[in-house]
């Protein structure tokens, strides 16, 4: 198979990727690893806006939510420094 073919065919998946993986985000098992991220952090006063902000998260998450599950999300990610 060319290069050039290769290309044509992965293009697709490369602009779909972040929109998929945005979605993969909130769901259990990447919570578990928000929880045990956040409990490994130093700074007590990071620590707690990312668990006030993985707590909306999850509870956006629990009511089908996802924008609003990803926008919390991204605002514990900001916390952690991600």
């Amino acid at each position: 198979m060319s290069k050039g073919l290769f290309l044509i065919v992965l293009m697709p998946f490369l602009f779909l990727g972040p929109a998929y993986a945005a979605k993969d985000l909130c769901n259990e098992a990447h919570m578990k690893q928000m929880d045990q991220m956040i409990a490994d952090m130093d700074d007590a006063g990071q620590k707690d806006k990312a668990t006030a902000a993985l707590d909306k998260s999850k509870a956006a998450m629990a009511q089908g939510d996802n924008a609003e599950c990803m926008k919390y999300m991204n605002e514990a990610h900001a916390a952690m420094g991600l």
